[in-house]
């Protein structure tokens, strides 16, 4: 019984490092199906089902281990059981949520790691490629009377998703609630001003940037200004009830497709 208890234990971790290619192929066969268009298409639709769909096959594999060595069903239904829920928490505990209320700091985390517009439908989340960086006292782009701030790099050519995105420059400033307080809206009007006065130019917001979803959040304003190929992207946004503003600075095509895609 020991001898059949360890070989069951050793196929079972065989089996459960299948669960990240048995995820990647439902969530590519949902993708491209039919059925896929009458699923939710809501943020991490697809990896949640994946992981569901994969830790039942892994499961369902091991029973058919367990039958195999005990030519019994229980311990097959109890080996199953144990390995799909060992599964699920394999998948729940790899997924770094803060799990407390709104907060500045959340704000910054879902802007840059936990955003819809990343979850890849193949691979699930997808981190903003981004780089920690103090830029915007040196640009002349730091707003003031801000909660919390985070600032640095886009680079993209080192992966896959944003491989168009070589160096644009972001800042993200926290402030307290738009409903109480217009700080956000009035830092991204005193840097609108301040970018006018050097010389840079308003040109049109691109449409995806006003039209994109916000799961955590609304737009309130954003403008758009460029000086030569330079261009400039600041928006406010109502998020977990703080206002935040984003800073984008680089190349301008660059830019507009960062901006089309921030959630």
């Amino acid at each position: 019984m020991r001898r059949q208890t360890v070989i069951l234990i050793l196929v079972s971790l065989l089996l459960l490092l299948l669960l990240i290619p048995i995820r990647l192929a439902i969530m590519i066969l949902l993708d491209i199906s039919d059925i896929s268009k009458i699923l939710p298409r809501s943020v991490s639709f697809l990896p949640i089902i994946g992981s569901v769909l994969s830790a039942f096959i892994v499961g369902f594999l091991v029973k058919i281990v367990a039958l195999k060595i005990y030519k019994e069903e229980k311990p097959a239904r109890i080996a199953f059981l144990a390995i799909f829920f060992i599964a699920l928490l394999i998948f729940v505990y790899t997924i770094n949520v803060p799990s407390i209320g709104p907060s500045p700091q959340k704000v910054i985390y879902y802007t840059l790691y936990e955003n819809e517009v990343y979850v890849n439908p193949y691979f699930g989340e997808i981190s903003l490629p981004f780089k920690e960086m103090d830029w915007t006292k040196e640009y002349g782009l730091r707003p003031s009377g801000y909660l919390k701030r985070e600032e640095g790099i886009v680079n993209g050519t080192g992966g896959f998703v944003f491989q168009n995105i070589t160096s644009v420059y972001m800042g993200i400033f926290v402030y307290p609630s738009s409903h109480k307080s217009p700080k956000c809206k009035n830092a991204l009007r005193d840097l609108e001003e301040i970018l006018k006065n050097k010389g840079w130019q308003s040109i049109e917001v691109p449409p995806e940037a006003l039209e994109k979803r916000n799961f955590i959040g609304r737009l309130i304003n954003a403008t758009m200004l460029q000086e030569g190929n330079k261009a400039v992207y600041l928006e406010c946004s109502d998020v977990m009830a703080y206002g935040r503003l984003i800073i984008l600075y680089g190349e301008k095509e660059e830019v507009i497709e960062l901006a089309s895609i921030l959630s």
